[in-house]
Order: structure tokens, then C-alpha cells, then sequence
């Protein structure tokens, strides 16, 4: 088989990765310099705590709207002990890390700073995780994390060396729960991020309590549920479905933008300096950017025979080759498709993948996590 229609259905979505990874990136970019000003109105853990709070909140009302549009694989059981893994780092130890560090750093000095973030999941997915970065991709690695290191050098003059390690630290922390989260992916993106929430904001908020730790006053307090909601709760949603369509390697370049838009907020409304060195950083980063946008990764390829659940699209006039599976027995949530068999349709269920060989663009998800030596 040679170049097939799979390369239209591929491209959208990871379009919509792209999209969804860069939405995440501005919410989350606007919550550091926030964060910064509000550091001081209660503790590391009670304000990380509050932050989740706000995000459970916010996470619990798109469900709500939500209702029972796109339906979903849900999480099982054997993805309890990476749910947890994430939910400890991501949520808990790396808020906590930056909470703390921010109070010894600028605005501008942490938000620079949070380009670590993408640096620890660009190593960990490569080395660890078997992604593969075209040629393409690694020149926007290249200019992304060289705009990083400019960043970085013209804005830590008046760090303290604890400051740059605890953000160092909720980068790593950040990282490791950036590849666990990648490979729950195909899961419900927003369970998982609602789980992820209500599970690293209960018990910080009752240990912040045990321990006598107040609530902030009220304006304080209703200004970090809102920066948690946007800036921790969509944000988390919109990186998830991201990781699902791009892999963590490009997800962490696509969200190295958030730093970008920290810094360009810092500038306009906390009024910090603008450098020379700044400006060729964020040169260099929007060009990263760009170039990760022009990707096409695409090479003759085997995927092995491989059984498992998630969201699908089902296009009667031929569009995913990895879905044409037979839907004659009634796999456990398959709906059966709609009541016109001749429109696509988007469902989850468990399903069989038989091993096919074919070439269309495709970046390290789920099903692309293949060897790239000898073009395979």
C-alpha cells in the first residue's frame, strides 16, 4: 500500500494537538507571573492546594457541560498506579516547588525558567519513552531550547541558587508527569485531569490545615481558585489531549511557549525590563514554533498486532486505516455506530489492531511508537 488517505484524518489531529497544546501553554504561561504577586498569601502547600481546588472546580463544570457529547474510554484499574504517579508530581510536588520558588525569584526570572519543564520531557520521552524526533523536529528543539538558554542567561542575575532549584525541581516533577501522563492518553482526557485535581488538592489541603495553616482572605483566596481553574484545570485538559495526538517529545516543544507568554505578560503589565537578549530568545522560539507547525514526519512504517481501548473515528468512505476493525460482536461500550452506518462516526471501545504496512504523516502516539532504523 502505498500513500493512502490516511494522511488527511492524521493531519487534523494533530492540528488539533497543536492547537489544544498551545491553548495550554498561554493558561498556564499566565499563571506563573500571577502566582508571583500572590505567593505571599498563604503557604507553598496551602496555595498549591487551593490551585488544584480551583482546577477541580473548573474541571467539574466543563464536565457538566459537556454531558455525554464525545464518548470516552474510561480509566481501569491498571492505570491507577501511573494516575498516581502523576497526581504526586505533577500535581502536588512540582505546584509546591514553584510556589516556593517564586518567592525568591522575579516573575520574569521563574516564568524564563519553566523552559526546564520541556527540556526534562523532551529527554525523558527520547530516551526513555522510544519517541522519535524527525529532522524537523529536532531543529525546532534546537531553537526552542536555544531561546530557553538565552532567556535564561539574560534574566538570573538576581536569582538565588534555592529559587533556581526548586523550579528546576517542578520542571523535573513536571516532566516525569508529562511522559506518565502521554501514556495514559488514550484514557478520558478530562477524568483523568478532574482525578488528577480532586486527588492532589484534598490531601494538601487537609495537611495544610492539620498543620495550622490558614486560608487566605478573601480576595487573595478567590484569585488563586481562579488562577488554579484556568491556569492548573483547563490547561491540565487541553495539555492531555495534546500528549494524545502529538506525543510528549513535541507536546513539551509546543508548551515551551507558556514561558514565552509569562515573560511577554510580566513585560506588559508587571512592567519588568525588556533586553536584547530577550528579544533574539523569543525570536528564536516563535521560529521553533513555526518550524514544529510545517512538520510532516512521514515514512513506510509496520504497526504490530496490538488489542486495546480508546476514542475512534469511524469513516465509512475510508479514512483511518488503524479503525477498520469489524464491528459485528458487541465489544464491551461500542454503540454499534449510529443509526446512518454511512457517516462517520466517533466511539471507544476494546478493540483488535491487525498488523498492517503502510506510509502516511504521523508523529509518536499510541500507535506510532515504532522503530525508526532501517525506515521502519
Amino acid at each position: 500500500m502505498g500513500r493512502d488517505s490516511a494522511a488527511k484524518t492524521s493531519a487534523n489531529p494533530q492540528r488539533q494537538g497543536l492547537i489544544a497544546g498551545l491553548l495550554a501553554a498561554v493558561f498556564f504561561g499566565l499563571s506563573a507571573p500571577l502566582i508571583s504577586v500572590l505567593s505571599g498569601a498563604g503557604s507553598p502547600l496551602m496555595i498549591a492546594a487551593l490551585f488544584y481546588a480551583g482546577a477541580a472546580f473548573a474541571l467539574l463544570v466543563v464536565r457538566w457541560l459537556r454531558g455525554h457529547q464525545q464518548q470516552e474510554s474510561p480509566v481501569q484499574r491498571r492505570d491507577l498506579p501511573p494516575l498516581l504517579g502523576l497526581t504526586v508530581l505533577g500535581g502536588m510536588v512540582g505546584p509546591i516547588c514553584l510556589v516556593q520558588g517564586l518567592t525568591l525569584l522575579s516573575a520574569g526570572s521563574a516564568s524564563l525558567l519553566l523552559n526546564l519543564e520541556a527540556v526534562f520531557t523532551l529527554l525523558i520521552a527520547v530516551l526513555f519513552g522510544r519517541e522519535h524526533l524527525s529532522r524537523g523536529g529536532l531543529i525546532a528543539a534546537v531553537l526552542i531550547l536555544s531561546g530557553a538558554v538565552l532567556l535564561t542567561e539574560g534574566s538570573l542575575r538576581g536569582a538565588t541558587l534555592q529559587g533556581t532549584l526548586l523550579i528546576a525541581g517542578a520542571c523535573l516533577a513536571w516532566g516525569i508527569d508529562n511522559n506518565l501522563s502521554q501514556r495514559l492518553s488514550l484514557r478520558d482526557p478530562l477524568q483523568i485531569a478532574l482525578l488528577k485535581a480532586i486527588g492532589a488538592s484534598g490531601p494538601m489541603l487537609l495537611l495544610a490545615l492539620a498543620l495550622g495553616q490558614t486560608l487566605p482572605a478573601w480576595p487573595a483566596l478567590l484569585a488563586v481558585l481562579a488562577i488554579g481553574s484556568v491556569g492548573y484545570g483547563l490547561s491540565i485538559w487541553l495539555d492531555l489531549l495534546a500528549l494524545r495526538h502529538l506525543g510528549a517529545a513535541r507536546e513539551s516543544l509546543v508548551f515551551s511557549a507558556a514561558p514565552f507568554v509569562g515573560l511577554l505578560f510580566s513585560l506588559l503589565v508587571l512592567r519588568e525590563a525588556f533586553t536584547s537578549g530577550m528579544a533574539m530568545a523569543s525570536a528564536a522560539m516563535l521560529l521553533g514554533v513555526a518550524v514544529l507547525l510545517k512538520e510532516d514526519h512521514s515514512h513506510w512504517h509496520r504497526h504490530q498486532a496490538l488489542h486495546h481501548a480508546h476514542r475512534h473515528r469511524h469513516d465509512p468512505a475510508g479514512g483511518d486505516p488503524h479503525h477498520s476493525h469489524s464491528h459485528s460482536h458487541n465489544h464491551p461500550g461500542d454503540d454499534k455506530g449510529p443509526a446512518n452506518p454511512q457517516r462517520a462516526y466517533w466511539h471507544a471501545h476494546e478493540h483488535q489492531h491487525a498488523p498492517i504496512e503502510h506510509e502516511h504523516a504521523h508523529v509518536s502516539d499510541a500507535h506510532h511508537r515504532h522503530s525508526h532504523r532501517q525506515g521502519i
